[in-house]
């Protein structure tokens, strides 16, 4: 029974499923913020637009190494590459139909591909100019998972019952998101070396990257005591949440800087479902 629990966690990582979770609970986050309630149907839409993205930049880059991968995620992608070209071909075109029938305007309808539009050329011009825009990667994937976030609820707000308030968490999750990745791309730079991948670890060197987590841990601490003081006690929830979110990755980055355990980087994408506990209140 045990086994099979951490066959079934292991593969859930590798599928980033987990990636889809925290993106569903980040969305949530943001339209309880809003006071905006969507349906299950917008959750669905976004768990295969996030799974369809990160699954085809893992299929690009797992295709791109030479030989056996050294990341068990890269080895799992070129391992069953044919398996998971076909699940995300349906994927796509699920996703499409899906929000061609449920999504319920226009608007929202164009808004949802031309985000897809620009995500997708934000990655074929990242990887056509190679190690020359390596070092922005992470960030432009950072503003875009954002953007995706908060696309639904922000198109479905209504101004005049809801506050203003959830701007200020716009900058927190991206400072949060980018710190995510750039520590993940530090823990794993030996790897992304061996295999030939780019990333900002690749070309500003480790010393660097790991002076801009501690600048990054530092900010995030300083706009956490900002929230606290600024914003109403109604919203410290909202902070506590995201405090919790962060000070996990500062705590991981704290206790062993280069640490590749496949573990950690579990806990710190399962971080990102930390909103769910919204359900709660």
């Amino acid at each position: 029974m045990k086994l099979n629990y951490l066959v079934f966690n292991e593969k859930f990582n590798l599928l980033s499923l987990d990636v889809v979770a925290g993106a569903c609970a980040g969305m949530y986050f943001f339209a309880d913020l809003m006071k905006v309630e969507l349906s299950w149907k917008i959750y669905l839409l976004l768990g295969l637009a996030v799974w369809s993205i990160y699954t085809f930049d893992h299929l690009l880059d797992a295709k791109k190494v030479k030989g056996q991968a050294l990341s068990p995620r890269h080895r799992f992608h070129q391992d069953h590459f044919t398996l998971l070209l076909v699940m995300l071909f349906v994927a796509v075109i699920c996703g499409f139909v899906l929000a061609f029938c449920f999504l319920p305007s226009f608007k929202m309808f164009g808004s949802g591909l031309l985000l897809a539009f620009l995500i997708v050329l934000s990655m074929a011009v990242l990887r056509l100019a190679g190690k020359k825009t390596a070092a922005v990667k992470e960030f432009s994937t950072a503003l875009f998972y954002v953007a995706g976030l908060v696309l639904i609820p922000l198109l479905n707000i209504d101004f005049s019952f809801s506050t203003n308030y959830w701007m200020y968490f716009l900058g927190a999750y991206l400072l949060l998101a980018w710190y995510n990745l750039v520590f993940l791309s530090y823990s794993d730079s030996e790897q992304d070396l061996a295999e030939g991948q780019a990333s900002i670890v690749t070309v500003i060197g480790k010393v660097k990257t790991r002076r801009l987590l501690w600048v990054l841990a530092i900010i995030g601490l300083l706009y956490l005591v900002f929230l606290f003081l600024m914003l109403p006690s109604y919203y410290h929830i909202y902070t506590l949440i995201w405090g919790l979110m962060f000070l996990m990755h500062i705590i991981s980055f704290v206790e062993s800087p280069s640490d590749k355990n496949i573990k950690t980087r579990k806990r710190l994408e399962l971080a990102f479902s930390l909103p769910l506990l919204l359900l709660l209140f």
